[in-house]
Order: structure tokens, then sequence, then C-alpha cells
């Protein structure tokens, strides 16, 4: 057997590659003495530059607010209209239907969807509200009753 000269031979290091972003800012994160959700919204913070859901303004508000909706809930079915009819103001009217509405009080969801969207209106980029937020078993039930 004829010997291969050390010269000659490749290097068998492994390559490094550089783990993504989102997972170094996890893991700062954590070093923090984050945990669970506080560390993954630090994390997505840290990599976006703005909290995860934040609004971008970028976008129109009905555009931006359908965004954030679809990210969060998933939902079956998404309606957003600006009523504000040109005044200057944006009034958004809501109407979503979602399985993670399960289980959750009325207020509840209204509470969660305001929180979402609590930048937006504290900049006065949002100036009100409407929300209709369903199961989707409690609009089936509304639908079967309007057909009556």
């Amino acid at each position: 057997a004829k010997e291969v000269p050390s010269s000659s031979r490749k290097s068998e290091e492994p390559v490094r590659t550089q783990p993504p972003p989102e997972e170094v800012a996890l893991q700062a994160a954590k070093a923090a003495g984050l945990t669970g959700l506080a560390a993954q919204k630090a994390a997505a913070l840290e990599v976006s530059g703005k909290p995860p859901g934040g609004p971008d303004l970028n976008l129109s508000i009905e555009e931006d607010i359908k965004r954030r909706l679809k990210a969060k809930y998933s939902p079956e079915y998404l309606d957003v209209e600006d009523q504000g009819n040109n005044c200057g103001a944006s009034k958004v009217a809501v109407v979503m239907v979602s399985a993670a509405f399960s289980g959750k009080s009325r207020i509840n969801r209204q509470r969660e969807v305001q929180a979402l969207l609590r930048e937006d209106l504290d900049t006065g980029r949002l100036h009100a509200l409407s929300l209709r937020l369903n199961t989707p078993e409690e609009y089936q039930k509304l639908t079967q009753n309007q057909g009556k």
C-alpha cells in the first residue's frame, strides 16, 4: 500500500456554522435568567427590534391588524373593516372566528385582542375598536339561527 504524504491529506476538521440569530438571542435570554414565554419574547424583540405581533407602520391599519390577528389566532374566519370613513381616525370593526377562543369568556377574548392592539390604541393610530369574537361552534349556531 502506498502512503499518502501528510501534506496532501485533507483536513478533517468539522465545518462550523453559526446558529440562527433567533437561537442565539433565545440562549442569551435564558442566560439572563428568563424562561419560557418571557425568554421567547425577549429573543423575538432582540432579533426583530420590535415586540412580536407589534405594529407594522408600512401597512394600512386594516392589513396590519389582519396580519397580527392571523399570526396569533389562526382564525377560520376574519373580517377587518375600517369604518372611519376617511375622517382621519381609524375606527375598526373586527369579526373573527377562532378555536383559540374556546374556553375563554367574552371579556377575556376582548382583553386579549385589545392587548395585541394596545400600541395602536395608545398612539392614536387606532381610535376605536369594535370586536365580535366567536368560537367555531358559536359562529355555527349564529349562522344556523339566522337561517330560520
